[in-house]
């Protein structure tokens, strides 16, 4: 099953924060419920602000929820974001009509009455399309690319083109609507025309809905309840306010912006949190892809990417490489004797020996094939090298790991060490190469020994220079 918004559970902090949303929203309407039809001031730059913050706030959830139902192909998503973008337009055409903004208050055709019917039918279809949406909830996930994108784009567009159809009658019928607002503004006949009723038991029925239906599991029941228990709000106090620019019709205002905001905030924070999940998930991925699936030290082909990087930035800097092959000694024999996983086991413990043995942040070691590791030693000249093939060397001795072959009571490797500044040609090739060879010749001359240009002999004692790394 594919993690969509309508799967996220709900967490005791979404559930406070959601729950401090709704009672500051209700001290709102308690603060301005005994003073809902007293006049304030007429700020007349409030619907403009009011307006476009609405539309482009509904416009903008409207896409994040058309790319949810992009990402997932759920209908569900489609006819949410319908419900938005019905209330873009509804919103954008409220704007435009209403009276004062970009017509005079004195025209008979300022939209006085065109505004309140617009947002009726904003409440209303918001209301019903949310409700809808609950309808599609179940339904399976359009699978086919073609459908998915053509169903929702029909969604869409029908959404755009009945807000606008209905806008626009509502401009052209304004002659014939009945009057919901009197001549100076007062809301005269609004709290008991049919219309404002039905709008208002839509908005209350569409909440109860969506409460029964879903009881808040997910991170989306919870945040659209609070758009949908703002938009009751916004109704309520609208019908209540008297006149506008009373209190109560600027706390509805205030309540339609809660509504607008509500789910975009949910899903503009649950963005950031998948962006930054992808991110965690494609550090992590990265670090998996570099890593040996058994023994957990680098892989073959980061060791090939990084060993050119860092010769040619040794040559760069004028300084030394120095680069180890190691071969676990008879692991033929050790597989034969004890079985593959006991083999597995050995080369985990072996590569996690050799990986502690390193002592600077910028050497590394990697798997080069079967039995076989590789370490690499950026700034390490010849003679130091050879000092830390020898504590590998030793490392590998005292783990005790006990080994079937007759006069090697146990495990043991082979050391072949090649370094940029002992004269070689320091092409990358060339020094693997040379190591390669460096590693022939210790397994030739008995194993567990290392060898290099300049050979220590079996099981030679080192001690450590004061400064053995060049700079």
């Amino acid at each position: 099953m594919e993690a969509t918004l309508i799967q996220v559970p709900v967490e005791r902090r979404h559930r406070w924060a959601a729950a401090a949303g709704a009672i500051a929203l209700v001290c709102v309407v308690l603060a301005a419920w005994s003073h809902l039809t007293t006049q304030a001031a007429v700020l007349r730059p409030f619907i403009p602000i009011f307006a476009t913050s609405v539309a482009l706030t509904e416009g903008l959830t409207a896409f994040l929820l058309w790319t949810q139902y992009r990402a997932c192909g759920r209908f569900y998503f489609a006819i949410l974001a319908s419900a938005y973008a019905f209330t873009t337009v509804a919103a954008a055409f409220h704007l435009a009509v209403y009276p004062g903004v970009f017509v005079t208050v004195s025209s008979r055709s300022d939209g006085s009455q065109t505004a309140i019917w617009i947002w009726l039918f904003w409440r209303g279809a918001f209301a019903c399309l949310v409700t809808a949406a609950l309808a599609a909830r179940t339904r399976p996930p359009v699978q086919l690319a073609a459908r998915r994108c053509f169903f929702g784009v029909v969604t869409i567009v029908g959404a755009i083109v009945l807000s606008a159809a209905l806008c626009q009658w509502a401009i052209a019928e304004r002659a014939t609507l009945p009057d919901l607002v009197a001549n100076a503004g007062a809301y005269r006949h609004l709290s008991v025309n049919p219309a404002t009723l039905v709008v208002a038991a839509l908005c209350f029925a569409a909440l109860c809905i969506h409460i029964s239906a879903t009881r808040l599991r997910t991170l989306m029941d919870l945040w659209l309840a609070v758009a949908l228990f703002a938009g009751l709000a916004d109704v309520a106090l609208t019908l209540g306010a008297g006149a506008r620019y009373s209190v109560g019709w600027y706390a509805a205002r205030i309540a339609s912006m809660v509504s607008a905001s509500a789910l975009l905030g949910m899903l503009m924070y649950e963005t950031s949190r998948t962006y930054s999940k992808l991110a965690d998930a494609h550090r992590a991925l990265k670090a998996f892809s570099v890593r040996d699936g058994l023994t957990g030290v680098f892989n073959r082909a980061h060791f090939d990417e990084r060993y050119a990087s860092e010769l040619a930035q040794a040559m760069d800097r004028a300084s030394a490489l120095t680069i180890l092959l190691v071969d676990v000694d008879h692991f033929k024999h050790f597989n034969d004797a004890f079985g593959h996983l006991a083999g597995d086991e050995c080369l985990r413990r072996i590569a996690r020996t050799l990986d502690a043995a390193l002592t600077h942040r910028t050497e590394f070691v990697a798997r080069y094939g079967g039995e076989e590791f590789v370490v690499v030693l950026p700034g390490c000249g010849a003679h130091a090298g050879l000092v830390t093939a020898e504590r590998l060397r030793q490392a590998v001795v005292d783990l005790e790991m006990a080994a079937p072959t007759p006069g090697m009571p146990y495990v043991t490797i082979s050391v072949g060490q090649a370094s940029s500044d002992s004269g070689l040609d320091s092409r990358p090739a060339d020094l693997l190469a040379s190591a390669d060879a460096a590693l022939y010749r210790a397994k030739t001359l008995g194993r567990n020994r290392v060898e290099g240009e300049v050979s220590p002999g079996p099981k030679t004692a080192f001690s450590e220079p004061s400064a053995i790394y060049s700079s």
